[in-house]
């Protein structure tokens, strides 16, 4: 809000607004929460928190990476790189339960586009592969290069693919929208006051 904004005067009439009753205001476009909302809210609550915890430990990871001054193949940098993609997708890869039921990956439960921008969606999904290629699995395309003689002794492969400052600066961004989202989630299953019962003075 500008100072301007602060400056203008409201053409909402207060008075009338602080007389009205509950049951005056127009709730039509947001039906009331029932039971069965927070019912299913909570069943999700647990994976949201772990998923929470992931993301803030891959923001911390980004926060190390983006102060130090590695050299960019250094074992150190290859190692907190890797512990920067395989925190940020585990909300994103396959996942159980308690009870060992697998769990729908976060990314599939909203439209990607409603949190992260499209060159944050690229970036997503780059890192996912990254991921799923070479940090999880060891998938010769990702280190090999194609129509070369691998029968030698030596022979030419991919450096650490590692992210950039820069990649790591909008990861840290897109982490920080995962955590309001999840954050706004666990807002929702805290009940309204009004449903609360208050404490008996026995």
């Amino acid at each position: 809000m500008s100072v301007r904004d602060l400056k203008t005067k409201s053409k909402t009439d207060w008075a009338r607004v602080d007389q009205m009753k509950d049951e005056d205001i127009d709730t039509s476009d947001s039906p009331p929460l029932d039971d069965a909302f927070f019912e299913r809210a909570r069943k999700f609550l647990p994976r949201i928190r772990v998923d929470r915890i992931d993301l803030t430990k891959a923001r911390r990871f980004a926060d190390h990476i983006l102060h130090q001054r590695w050299k960019k193949q250094s074992p150190t940098a290859d190692a907190f790189n890797i512990a920067l993609i395989v925190s940020y997708c585990k909300p994103f890869s396959m996942r159980k339960d308690l009870e060992g039921k697998r769990e729908l990956w976060l990314d599939r439960q909203v439209d990607l586009a409603e949190i992260l921008s499209p060159e944050e969606a690229q970036l997503h999904n780059r890192v996912k592969e990254l991921r799923n290629s070479y940090v999880a699995h060891s998938d010769a395309d990702s280190v090999l290069f194609r129509g070369l003689d691998y029968s030698r002794t030596i022979f030419l492969h991919k450096e650490a693919l590692n992210l950039k400052k820069s990649d790591v600066e909008l990861l840290r961004r897109m982490i920080g929208k995962w955590i309001k989202y999840l954050d706004n989630r666990i807002e929702l299953t805290k009940p309204p006051k009004v449903l609360i019962a208050p404490a008996s003075d026995s």
